[in-house]
Protein backbone atom coordinates (compact mmCIF):
# COMPACT_ATOMS: atom_id res chain seq x y z
CA UNK A 1 0.00 0.00 0.00
CA UNK A 2 1.41 3.05 -0.83
CA UNK A 3 1.45 6.05 1.79
CA UNK A 4 0.93 9.67 1.46
CA UNK A 5 2.25 11.05 4.54
CA UNK A 6 3.95 14.27 2.33
CA UNK A 7 0.30 15.54 2.11
CA UNK A 8 -0.35 18.88 3.10
CA UNK A 9 -1.75 19.48 6.11
CA UNK A 10 -1.94 23.26 7.91
CA UNK A 11 -5.45 25.37 7.82
CA UNK A 12 -7.14 22.20 6.29
CA UNK A 13 -6.43 19.99 9.88
CA UNK A 14 -9.27 18.22 11.68
CA UNK A 15 -11.74 20.01 13.37
CA UNK A 16 -11.14 19.92 16.94
CA UNK A 17 -12.82 19.18 19.97
CA UNK A 18 -13.75 22.98 21.19
CA UNK A 19 -15.29 23.01 17.13
CA UNK A 20 -16.34 19.29 17.17
CA UNK A 21 -18.86 20.63 19.93
CA UNK A 22 -20.19 23.45 18.76
CA UNK A 23 -22.33 20.79 16.00
CA UNK A 24 -25.50 18.93 17.30
CA UNK A 25 -23.49 15.40 16.78
CA UNK A 26 -20.72 16.76 19.17
CA UNK A 27 -22.76 18.65 21.96
CA UNK A 28 -25.08 14.70 22.14
CA UNK A 29 -21.64 12.67 22.18
CA UNK A 30 -20.82 14.98 24.74
CA UNK A 31 -24.00 14.67 27.06
CA UNK A 32 -23.99 11.30 27.09
CA UNK A 33 -20.36 11.02 27.81
CA UNK A 34 -20.94 12.90 30.89
CA UNK A 35 -23.80 10.27 31.49
CA UNK A 36 -21.27 7.21 30.86
CA UNK A 37 -18.78 9.08 33.25
CA UNK A 38 -21.66 8.33 36.25
CA UNK A 39 -21.92 4.53 35.32
CA UNK A 40 -20.65 2.50 37.96
CA UNK A 41 -17.71 0.53 35.72
CA UNK A 42 -17.60 -2.88 37.72
CA UNK A 43 -21.07 -4.34 36.64
CA UNK A 44 -22.74 -6.80 38.60
CA UNK A 45 -22.08 -10.51 37.26
CA UNK A 46 -24.88 -11.38 35.33
CA UNK A 47 -28.37 -10.59 35.31
CA UNK A 48 -31.95 -11.93 34.61
CA UNK A 49 -31.62 -11.55 30.39
CA UNK A 50 -28.53 -13.79 30.59
CA UNK A 51 -29.76 -15.92 33.14
CA UNK A 52 -32.74 -16.60 30.75
CA UNK A 53 -30.50 -16.96 28.06
CA UNK A 54 -31.84 -14.05 26.56
CA UNK A 55 -29.12 -12.14 23.75
CA UNK A 56 -29.45 -8.68 22.84
CA UNK A 57 -27.57 -7.08 20.27
CA UNK A 58 -28.19 -3.22 19.53
CA UNK A 59 -27.79 -1.81 16.12
CA UNK A 60 -27.74 1.87 14.90
CA UNK A 61 -31.01 2.07 12.10
CA UNK A 62 -34.01 1.50 11.45
CA UNK A 63 -34.83 -2.21 10.20
CA UNK A 64 -37.74 -1.13 7.77
CA UNK A 65 -38.73 -4.19 6.62
CA UNK A 66 -37.93 -8.21 7.48
CA UNK A 67 -38.46 -9.40 3.29
CA UNK A 68 -34.90 -10.89 2.91
CA UNK A 69 -35.62 -10.58 -1.30
CA UNK A 70 -35.99 -6.45 -0.38
CA UNK A 71 -33.77 -5.38 2.40
CA UNK A 72 -30.05 -5.25 1.10
CA UNK A 73 -27.87 -3.65 3.85
CA UNK A 74 -25.59 -4.85 6.63
CA UNK A 75 -27.99 -4.38 9.35
CA UNK A 76 -29.98 -7.46 7.57
CA UNK A 77 -27.36 -9.71 8.47
CA UNK A 78 -29.14 -9.34 11.23
CA UNK A 79 -32.43 -11.50 10.65
CA UNK A 80 -31.28 -13.09 7.25
CA UNK A 81 -28.58 -15.07 8.51
CA UNK A 82 -30.89 -16.29 11.69
CA UNK A 83 -34.29 -16.43 10.74
CA UNK A 84 -33.44 -18.24 7.06
CA UNK A 85 -30.99 -19.89 5.50
CA UNK A 86 -28.99 -20.05 2.07
CA UNK A 87 -27.46 -22.87 -0.35
CA UNK A 88 -23.96 -21.96 0.52
CA UNK A 89 -23.02 -19.11 3.20
CA UNK A 90 -19.53 -17.41 3.96
CA UNK A 91 -17.86 -17.68 7.41
CA UNK A 92 -14.76 -17.18 8.55
CA UNK A 93 -11.94 -14.50 7.97
CA UNK A 94 -10.92 -14.28 5.17
CA UNK A 95 -14.26 -15.59 3.77
CA UNK A 96 -14.64 -19.09 2.77
CA UNK A 97 -17.62 -21.03 1.00
CA UNK A 98 -19.45 -23.09 3.25
CA UNK A 99 -22.19 -26.00 2.17
CA UNK A 100 -25.41 -25.15 3.35
CA UNK A 101 -28.60 -25.86 2.31
CA UNK A 102 -26.79 -27.69 -0.58
CA UNK A 103 -24.68 -30.14 0.61
CA UNK A 104 -22.73 -30.83 -2.55
CA UNK A 105 -23.69 -28.64 -6.27
CA UNK A 106 -22.16 -29.16 -9.73
CA UNK A 107 -21.15 -27.00 -12.32
CA UNK A 108 -21.45 -27.59 -16.19
CA UNK A 109 -18.25 -26.33 -18.50
CA UNK A 110 -19.62 -23.63 -20.12
CA UNK A 111 -20.44 -22.04 -16.59
CA UNK A 112 -23.91 -21.54 -17.20
CA UNK A 113 -26.00 -24.56 -15.03
CA UNK A 114 -25.46 -25.03 -11.39
CA UNK A 115 -26.71 -28.12 -9.91
CA UNK A 116 -27.62 -28.18 -6.07
CA UNK A 117 -28.53 -31.11 -3.96
CA UNK A 118 -29.95 -30.33 -0.89
CA UNK A 119 -30.09 -31.53 2.51
CA UNK A 120 -33.21 -34.10 3.69
CA UNK A 121 -35.05 -32.96 6.86
CA UNK A 122 -34.93 -29.35 6.54
CA UNK A 123 -37.93 -27.88 8.41
CA UNK A 124 -39.61 -24.45 8.31
CA UNK A 125 -40.75 -22.46 11.13
CA UNK A 126 -44.32 -23.91 10.63
CA UNK A 127 -43.17 -27.79 10.32
CA UNK A 128 -43.01 -28.19 7.06
CA UNK A 129 -39.92 -29.42 4.84
CA UNK A 130 -37.86 -27.63 2.52
CA UNK A 131 -37.45 -28.40 -0.60
CA UNK A 132 -36.44 -27.86 -4.55
CA UNK A 133 -39.79 -26.51 -5.51
CA UNK A 134 -39.24 -23.87 -2.39
CA UNK A 135 -35.74 -22.40 -3.80
CA UNK A 136 -37.21 -22.46 -7.52
CA UNK A 137 -40.08 -19.70 -5.95
CA UNK A 138 -37.30 -17.95 -3.82
CA UNK A 139 -34.71 -17.30 -6.82
CA UNK A 140 -38.08 -16.67 -8.80
CA UNK A 141 -39.61 -14.15 -6.35
CA UNK A 142 -36.03 -11.94 -5.51
CA UNK A 143 -35.56 -11.63 -9.33
CA UNK A 144 -39.47 -10.48 -9.61
CA UNK A 145 -39.60 -8.21 -6.72
CA UNK A 146 -37.01 -6.42 -8.45
CA UNK A 147 -35.36 -4.50 -5.24
CA UNK A 148 -31.71 -4.26 -4.42
CA UNK A 149 -30.67 -7.68 -4.15
CA UNK A 150 -31.97 -8.37 -7.57
CA UNK A 151 -29.71 -6.13 -8.68
CA UNK A 152 -26.98 -8.31 -8.10
CA UNK A 153 -28.18 -10.98 -10.14
CA UNK A 154 -29.39 -9.12 -13.11
CA UNK A 155 -25.99 -9.97 -14.74
CA UNK A 156 -27.20 -13.28 -15.19
CA UNK A 157 -30.32 -14.79 -14.18
CA UNK A 158 -33.53 -13.99 -15.35
CA UNK A 159 -37.22 -15.34 -13.76
CA UNK A 160 -38.05 -18.48 -14.78
CA UNK A 161 -34.51 -20.00 -15.69
CA UNK A 162 -34.59 -22.77 -12.48
CA UNK A 163 -35.56 -25.39 -12.08
CA UNK A 164 -36.49 -28.50 -9.75
CA UNK A 165 -35.38 -31.78 -11.00
CA UNK A 166 -36.61 -33.84 -7.98
CA UNK A 167 -37.64 -33.08 -4.56
CA UNK A 168 -34.31 -32.57 -3.39
CA UNK A 169 -32.48 -31.33 -6.40
CA UNK A 170 -32.64 -27.49 -8.01
CA UNK A 171 -31.08 -26.48 -11.14
CA UNK A 172 -30.38 -22.83 -11.54
CA UNK A 173 -29.65 -21.55 -15.40
CA UNK A 174 -27.41 -18.42 -16.08
CA UNK A 175 -28.30 -16.69 -19.39
CA UNK A 176 -24.23 -15.70 -19.41
CA UNK A 177 -21.33 -16.97 -17.85
CA UNK A 178 -21.07 -14.69 -14.69
CA UNK A 179 -17.49 -15.38 -12.43
CA UNK A 180 -18.82 -13.76 -9.10
CA UNK A 181 -22.12 -16.22 -9.37
CA UNK A 182 -20.92 -18.52 -6.22
CA UNK A 183 -19.84 -15.52 -4.10
CA UNK A 184 -23.34 -13.86 -4.73
CA UNK A 185 -25.08 -17.03 -4.19
CA UNK A 186 -25.74 -16.27 -0.25
CA UNK A 187 -27.78 -13.53 -1.11
CA UNK A 188 -30.43 -15.82 -1.84
CA UNK A 189 -32.38 -16.35 0.86
CA UNK A 190 -34.47 -19.41 0.93
CA UNK A 191 -38.41 -18.62 1.85
CA UNK A 192 -41.51 -21.03 2.65
CA UNK A 193 -43.11 -21.06 -0.95
CA UNK A 194 -46.41 -22.08 0.86
CA UNK A 195 -46.65 -19.59 3.04
CA UNK A 196 -45.94 -16.84 1.19
CA UNK A 197 -47.96 -17.70 -1.40
CA UNK A 198 -50.84 -17.76 0.86
CA UNK A 199 -50.08 -14.52 2.25
CA UNK A 200 -49.75 -12.72 -1.72
CA UNK A 201 -52.70 -9.96 -2.29
CA UNK A 202 -53.34 -8.88 -5.91
CA UNK A 203 -50.04 -10.33 -7.61
CA UNK A 204 -47.99 -8.60 -4.40
CA UNK A 205 -45.58 -11.64 -3.79
CA UNK A 206 -46.80 -10.98 -0.15
CA UNK A 207 -44.42 -8.70 -0.08
CA UNK A 208 -46.24 -6.31 2.47
CA UNK A 209 -47.05 -9.69 4.78
CA UNK A 210 -43.21 -10.48 4.57
CA UNK A 211 -41.56 -7.25 5.25
CA UNK A 212 -43.23 -7.81 8.60
CA UNK A 213 -43.20 -11.65 9.08
CA UNK A 214 -41.07 -14.82 9.01
CA UNK A 215 -41.06 -17.42 6.42
CA UNK A 216 -37.93 -19.10 6.73
CA UNK A 217 -35.84 -22.22 8.08
CA UNK A 218 -33.02 -20.57 10.28
CA UNK A 219 -31.61 -21.18 13.66
CA UNK A 220 -34.41 -18.69 15.49
CA UNK A 221 -38.24 -17.70 14.31
CA UNK A 222 -39.79 -13.97 14.83
CA UNK A 223 -41.38 -13.62 18.03
CA UNK A 224 -42.21 -9.55 17.63
CA UNK A 225 -41.26 -6.54 15.36
CA UNK A 226 -41.16 -2.89 15.60
CA UNK A 227 -39.34 -0.99 12.93
CA UNK A 228 -37.86 1.75 14.82
CA UNK A 229 -37.42 -0.49 17.88
CA UNK A 230 -36.08 -3.52 16.63
CA UNK A 231 -37.38 -7.12 16.27
CA UNK A 232 -36.79 -10.43 19.01
CA UNK A 233 -36.32 -14.13 18.17
CA UNK A 234 -36.77 -17.33 19.59
CA UNK A 235 -35.26 -20.78 19.32
CA UNK A 236 -36.59 -22.63 16.44
CA UNK A 237 -36.45 -26.20 18.07
CA UNK A 238 -35.99 -28.19 14.76
CA UNK A 239 -33.45 -26.52 13.29
CA UNK A 240 -31.63 -28.68 10.95
CA UNK A 241 -28.34 -27.94 12.88
CA UNK A 242 -29.81 -29.09 16.37
CA UNK A 243 -28.97 -27.22 19.78
CA UNK A 244 -26.10 -29.26 21.30
CA UNK A 245 -23.95 -27.99 23.19
CA UNK A 246 -24.46 -24.30 24.55
CA UNK A 247 -26.31 -21.36 22.89
CA UNK A 248 -28.31 -18.30 23.65
CA UNK A 249 -32.35 -19.23 24.22
CA UNK A 250 -33.63 -16.45 22.51
CA UNK A 251 -32.10 -13.01 20.30
CA UNK A 252 -33.34 -9.27 20.25
CA UNK A 253 -31.69 -6.71 18.02
CA UNK A 254 -32.63 -3.15 19.57
CA UNK A 255 -31.78 0.48 17.62
CA UNK A 256 -29.73 2.38 19.88
CA UNK A 257 -28.91 5.01 17.68
CA UNK A 258 -26.46 7.14 19.81
CA UNK A 259 -23.15 5.49 20.44
CA UNK A 260 -22.72 6.48 23.47
CA UNK A 261 -26.20 5.43 24.49
CA UNK A 262 -24.72 1.75 23.12
CA UNK A 263 -21.76 1.83 25.66
CA UNK A 264 -23.64 2.44 28.53
CA UNK A 265 -26.04 -0.02 28.40
CA UNK A 266 -22.95 -2.28 27.30
CA UNK A 267 -21.67 -0.94 30.61
CA UNK A 268 -24.93 -1.60 32.50
CA UNK A 269 -25.51 -4.88 31.31
CA UNK A 270 -28.77 -4.22 29.52
CA UNK A 271 -27.08 -4.95 25.78
CA UNK A 272 -24.73 -7.34 25.37
CA UNK A 273 -23.14 -6.50 22.04
CA UNK A 274 -22.68 -2.76 20.27
CA UNK A 275 -22.67 -1.97 16.76
CA UNK A 276 -19.61 -2.07 14.82
CA UNK A 277 -19.41 1.62 13.30
CA UNK A 278 -19.01 3.17 16.54
CA UNK A 279 -16.25 6.44 17.28
CA UNK A 280 -12.76 5.29 18.45
CA UNK A 281 -13.36 7.00 21.82
CA UNK A 282 -16.27 5.57 22.47
CA UNK A 283 -14.64 1.61 22.02
CA UNK A 284 -11.24 3.42 24.40
CA UNK A 285 -14.30 3.67 27.19
CA UNK A 286 -15.17 -0.14 26.51
CA UNK A 287 -11.89 -1.30 26.94
CA UNK A 288 -11.98 0.33 30.48
CA UNK A 289 -14.90 -1.22 30.81
CA UNK A 290 -14.59 -4.45 33.89
CA UNK A 291 -16.73 -7.35 32.21
CA UNK A 292 -16.62 -5.54 28.92
CA UNK A 293 -13.97 -6.79 26.20
CA UNK A 294 -13.58 -5.21 22.63
CA UNK A 295 -12.79 -7.30 19.46
CA UNK A 296 -11.01 -6.26 16.28
CA UNK A 297 -11.13 -7.60 12.96
CA UNK A 298 -10.00 -6.45 9.81
CA UNK A 299 -12.72 -6.01 7.41
CA UNK A 300 -13.91 -5.25 3.78
CA UNK A 301 -15.43 -2.22 4.31
CA UNK A 302 -14.60 1.31 2.35
CA UNK A 303 -15.17 4.70 4.00
CA UNK A 304 -15.96 7.01 1.05
CA UNK A 305 -17.48 10.55 -0.24
CA UNK A 306 -19.91 9.84 -2.98
CA UNK A 307 -20.05 12.44 -5.82
CA UNK A 308 -23.36 12.69 -8.34
CA UNK A 309 -21.21 12.97 -11.45
CA UNK A 310 -24.53 13.98 -13.83
CA UNK A 311 -25.70 17.05 -11.60
CA UNK A 312 -23.25 20.47 -12.37
CA UNK A 313 -21.03 21.01 -11.24
CA UNK A 314 -19.50 18.43 -10.11
CA UNK A 315 -20.23 16.79 -13.75
CA UNK A 316 -17.03 18.11 -14.42
CA UNK A 317 -13.91 16.24 -13.22
CA UNK A 318 -11.95 19.44 -12.55
CA UNK A 319 -14.69 20.23 -9.61
CA UNK A 320 -14.54 16.51 -8.49
CA UNK A 321 -10.60 16.66 -8.43
CA UNK A 322 -10.83 20.10 -6.55
CA UNK A 323 -13.00 17.94 -3.97
CA UNK A 324 -10.66 15.38 -3.46
CA UNK A 325 -7.65 17.08 -2.92
CA UNK A 326 -9.77 19.20 -0.22
CA UNK A 327 -10.02 16.14 1.89
CA UNK A 328 -7.25 15.49 5.00
CA UNK A 329 -6.63 11.91 4.32
CA UNK A 330 -4.12 11.41 6.63
CA UNK A 331 -5.35 13.59 9.48
CA UNK A 332 -9.02 12.11 9.20
CA UNK A 333 -7.19 8.54 9.89
CA UNK A 334 -5.29 9.23 12.43
CA UNK A 335 -6.61 11.91 14.52
CA UNK A 336 -10.75 11.32 13.82
CA UNK A 337 -10.45 7.51 13.52
CA UNK A 338 -6.87 6.65 15.82
CA UNK A 339 -5.08 4.76 13.32
CA UNK A 340 -7.31 2.36 13.21
CA UNK A 341 -8.34 2.28 9.67
CA UNK A 342 -6.25 1.81 6.44
CA UNK A 343 -6.15 4.43 3.95
CA UNK A 344 -7.73 2.90 0.95
CA UNK A 345 -7.26 5.69 -2.37
CA UNK A 346 -9.69 3.04 -4.65
CA UNK A 347 -12.87 1.74 -5.02
CA UNK A 348 -11.82 -1.97 -4.05
CA UNK A 349 -10.46 -2.77 -0.75
CA UNK A 350 -6.68 -3.35 -0.45
CA UNK A 351 -6.76 -6.69 1.09
CA UNK A 352 -9.26 -7.72 -1.92
CA UNK A 353 -7.67 -9.14 -5.10
CA UNK A 354 -8.30 -6.90 -8.06
CA UNK A 355 -6.37 -3.75 -7.56
CA UNK A 356 -3.08 -2.18 -9.33
CA UNK A 357 -0.02 -3.49 -7.66
CA UNK A 358 0.57 0.25 -6.36
CA UNK A 359 -2.51 1.85 -5.99
CA UNK A 360 -2.78 5.52 -6.91
CA UNK A 361 -3.59 8.15 -4.55
CA UNK A 362 -5.29 11.58 -4.22
CA UNK A 363 -3.43 13.70 -1.67
CA UNK A 364 -4.64 16.67 0.78
CA UNK A 365 -3.46 19.40 -1.04
CA UNK A 366 -5.56 22.79 -0.85
CA UNK A 367 -3.11 24.73 -3.91
CA UNK A 368 -4.30 21.69 -5.93
CA UNK A 369 -7.75 21.73 -5.10
CA UNK A 370 -7.93 25.40 -6.02
CA UNK A 371 -5.71 25.12 -9.09
CA UNK A 372 -8.38 22.38 -10.47
CA UNK A 373 -11.30 25.20 -9.55
CA UNK A 374 -9.50 27.60 -11.53
CA UNK A 375 -9.80 25.02 -14.61
CA UNK A 376 -12.86 23.42 -14.32
CA UNK A 377 -15.30 24.87 -17.23
CA UNK A 378 -18.31 24.65 -14.41
CA UNK A 379 -18.34 26.96 -11.66
CA UNK A 380 -19.41 26.56 -8.38
CA UNK A 381 -22.07 29.06 -8.12
CA UNK A 382 -24.53 27.47 -5.27
CA UNK A 383 -24.02 25.67 -2.14
CA UNK A 384 -23.01 21.91 -2.48
CA UNK A 385 -25.41 19.25 -0.52
CA UNK A 386 -23.76 17.10 1.63
CA UNK A 387 -25.59 14.26 2.77
CA UNK A 388 -24.31 12.58 6.06
CA UNK A 389 -25.53 9.44 8.27
CA UNK A 390 -27.68 10.81 10.82
CA UNK A 391 -26.60 10.44 14.35
CA UNK A 392 -23.36 9.13 12.96
CA UNK A 393 -20.28 10.93 14.42
CA UNK A 394 -17.86 9.48 11.40
CA UNK A 395 -19.87 10.61 8.92
CA UNK A 396 -20.69 13.83 10.63
CA UNK A 397 -16.61 14.57 11.19
CA UNK A 398 -15.89 13.63 7.66
CA UNK A 399 -18.97 15.85 6.38
CA UNK A 400 -17.58 18.91 8.63
CA UNK A 401 -14.18 18.04 7.63
CA UNK A 402 -15.08 18.64 4.02
CA UNK A 403 -17.02 21.28 4.49
CA UNK A 404 -14.21 23.19 6.46
CA UNK A 405 -11.67 22.38 3.22
CA UNK A 406 -13.75 24.17 0.89
CA UNK A 407 -14.74 26.81 2.23
CA UNK A 408 -11.34 27.85 2.58
CA UNK A 409 -11.46 27.67 -1.44
CA UNK A 410 -14.98 29.39 -1.34
CA UNK A 411 -17.23 26.69 -1.99
CA UNK A 412 -19.75 26.28 0.57
CA UNK A 413 -21.15 23.07 1.89
CA UNK A 414 -24.48 22.28 3.27
CA UNK A 415 -25.19 19.49 5.44
CA UNK A 416 -28.36 17.40 5.90
CA UNK A 417 -28.43 14.38 7.95
CA UNK A 418 -30.52 10.97 6.71
CA UNK A 419 -31.12 7.98 8.08
CA UNK A 420 -29.45 4.76 6.47
CA UNK A 421 -32.83 4.17 5.05
CA UNK A 422 -33.62 7.47 3.95
CA UNK A 423 -30.59 7.91 2.53
CA UNK A 424 -30.75 4.22 0.48
CA UNK A 425 -34.08 5.20 -0.82
CA UNK A 426 -32.85 9.06 -1.76
CA UNK A 427 -29.81 7.49 -2.98
CA UNK A 428 -31.54 5.57 -6.29
CA UNK A 429 -32.76 8.42 -7.51
CA UNK A 430 -31.09 11.37 -9.47
CA UNK A 431 -33.34 13.68 -8.39
CA UNK A 432 -32.68 12.71 -4.74
CA UNK A 433 -29.52 12.22 -4.64
CA UNK A 434 -27.34 15.16 -3.02
CA UNK A 435 -24.39 16.60 -4.91
CA UNK A 436 -22.17 14.05 -2.25
CA UNK A 437 -22.63 11.83 0.48
CA UNK A 438 -20.86 10.13 3.15
CA UNK A 439 -21.44 6.22 3.54
CA UNK A 440 -19.80 2.94 3.87
CA UNK A 441 -19.56 -0.09 1.40
CA UNK A 442 -19.69 -3.01 2.88
CA UNK A 443 -18.99 -7.00 1.93
CA UNK A 444 -21.96 -8.29 0.66
CA UNK A 445 -20.41 -11.33 -0.87
CA UNK A 446 -16.35 -11.46 -1.59
CA UNK A 447 -15.65 -10.51 -5.00
CA UNK A 448 -14.24 -7.02 -6.30
CA UNK A 449 -17.53 -6.82 -8.63
CA UNK A 450 -19.38 -6.02 -4.90
CA UNK A 451 -17.13 -2.50 -4.63
CA UNK A 452 -16.13 -1.05 -8.68
CA UNK A 453 -19.04 -3.11 -10.22
CA UNK A 454 -21.84 -2.14 -8.02
CA UNK A 455 -20.82 1.13 -7.54
CA UNK A 456 -19.32 2.03 -11.00
CA UNK A 457 -21.42 -0.25 -13.77
CA UNK A 458 -23.86 2.45 -14.98
CA UNK A 459 -26.27 -0.52 -15.41
CA UNK A 460 -26.78 -0.69 -11.85
CA UNK A 461 -28.61 3.00 -11.77
CA UNK A 462 -31.47 2.69 -9.80
CA UNK A 463 -29.43 0.72 -6.73
CA UNK A 464 -28.09 2.46 -3.67
CA UNK A 465 -24.69 1.37 -4.13
CA UNK A 466 -24.62 3.11 -7.58
CA UNK A 467 -25.50 6.51 -6.38
CA UNK A 468 -22.82 8.38 -7.91
CA UNK A 469 -24.54 8.36 -11.26
CA UNK A 470 -21.13 7.42 -12.96
CA UNK A 471 -21.47 6.58 -16.77
CA UNK A 472 -18.41 5.46 -18.80
CA UNK A 473 -18.71 3.02 -21.48
CA UNK A 474 -15.24 2.01 -21.20
CA UNK A 475 -15.41 1.11 -17.97
CA UNK A 476 -19.08 -0.98 -18.06
CA UNK A 477 -17.25 -3.01 -20.54
CA UNK A 478 -14.69 -3.78 -18.59
CA UNK A 479 -16.74 -4.54 -15.87
CA UNK A 480 -19.03 -6.98 -17.69
CA UNK A 481 -15.81 -8.95 -19.42
CA UNK A 482 -14.74 -9.47 -15.76
CA UNK A 483 -18.15 -10.73 -15.18
CA UNK A 484 -17.77 -13.50 -17.95
CA UNK A 485 -14.10 -14.45 -17.67
CA UNK A 486 -13.61 -17.20 -15.04
CA UNK A 487 -9.43 -16.84 -15.01
CA UNK A 488 -8.60 -14.87 -12.02
CA UNK A 489 -5.18 -13.60 -13.41
CA UNK A 490 -7.28 -12.24 -16.64
CA UNK A 491 -10.04 -10.76 -14.04
CA UNK A 492 -7.24 -8.84 -11.79
CA UNK A 493 -6.08 -7.17 -15.46
CA UNK A 494 -10.00 -6.04 -16.15
CA UNK A 495 -9.93 -4.68 -12.71
CA UNK A 496 -6.59 -2.76 -12.84
CA UNK A 497 -8.23 -1.16 -16.08
CA UNK A 498 -11.31 -0.38 -14.82
CA UNK A 499 -9.75 0.83 -11.78
CA UNK A 500 -7.62 2.88 -13.55
CA UNK A 501 -10.39 4.77 -15.19
CA UNK A 502 -12.52 5.10 -12.53
CA UNK A 503 -9.56 6.77 -10.28
CA UNK A 504 -8.63 9.26 -13.22
CA UNK A 505 -11.97 10.10 -13.84
CA UNK A 506 -12.12 10.94 -9.99
CA UNK A 507 -15.58 9.68 -9.52
CA UNK A 508 -15.60 9.59 -5.43
CA UNK A 509 -13.58 10.01 -2.56
CA UNK A 510 -12.01 7.23 -1.46
CA UNK A 511 -10.70 7.33 2.37
CA UNK A 512 -10.30 4.30 4.15
CA UNK A 513 -10.64 0.63 5.16
CA UNK A 514 -12.59 -0.14 7.85
CA UNK A 515 -11.52 -2.10 11.01
CA UNK A 516 -14.78 -4.32 12.80
CA UNK A 517 -14.18 -2.97 16.03
CA UNK A 518 -17.47 -4.16 18.95
CA UNK A 519 -17.93 -4.24 22.41
CA UNK A 520 -19.05 -7.53 23.94
CA UNK A 521 -19.94 -8.81 27.17
CA UNK A 522 -17.19 -10.90 28.41
CA UNK A 523 -19.75 -13.59 29.34
CA UNK A 524 -20.73 -13.75 25.89
CA UNK A 525 -19.05 -16.86 24.11
CA UNK A 526 -18.76 -18.24 20.64
CA UNK A 527 -18.75 -14.98 18.25
CA UNK A 528 -17.22 -15.46 14.89
CA UNK A 529 -16.52 -12.51 13.18
CA UNK A 530 -16.72 -12.74 8.76
CA UNK A 531 -16.65 -9.74 6.73
CA UNK A 532 -19.48 -11.38 4.87
CA UNK A 533 -22.30 -11.02 7.62
CA UNK A 534 -20.28 -8.90 9.92
CA UNK A 535 -20.24 -11.44 12.45
CA UNK A 536 -24.14 -11.30 13.28
CA UNK A 537 -24.82 -14.79 13.26
CA UNK A 538 -26.53 -15.35 17.09
CA UNK A 539 -26.35 -19.10 16.91
CA UNK A 540 -23.27 -20.02 18.28
CA UNK A 541 -23.20 -17.42 21.12
CA UNK A 542 -23.68 -18.37 24.59
CA UNK A 543 -23.30 -16.48 28.28
CA UNK A 544 -20.87 -18.29 31.01
CA UNK A 545 -21.07 -18.15 34.47
CA UNK A 546 -25.36 -17.21 34.28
Amino acid sequence: MRRNDGAKRGAGHVLDRRAFLKTGAGMVAANLAGTLGSVLLQRGRGNAAEARGHFVQAARTEISSLDPHEAYTIEVYSFTLNMYDNLIRFERNPPEAVPWLAESYSVSGDGLTWTFRLRRGVKFHDGRELTAEDVVYSVDRLLRLGKDPASVFKPCLKPGTTEALDRYTARLKLYQPFAPFLSILPIICVVNKDLVQKNEKGGDLGAPWLSRNDAGSGAFKLRTYEPAKGFVMDRFGEYWRGWKGNHVQSAEVRIIREPASQVLNLQKGTIHMTHTLLPPEQFERMQATKGVKVTKDQTLRTFVIRIHNQRSPLNDVNVRKAVAHAFDYDGFNKEVMKGNVFRNSVPIPLNMWGNPKNPPAYTFDLAKAESYLSKAKSKITRPLDLISLAGNPITDQAALLLQSNLKKLGVEVKIRGLTFPQFSVAAKNQETMGDLAVHWVSSYYPDPDNWIGKMYDSRNWGAWQACSFYKNPEVDNLLQKAREVVERAERQKLYERATAVVFEDCVDVWIYNSTSQRGLSDRLQGYNFSPVGDGLDFYPLYFTGA
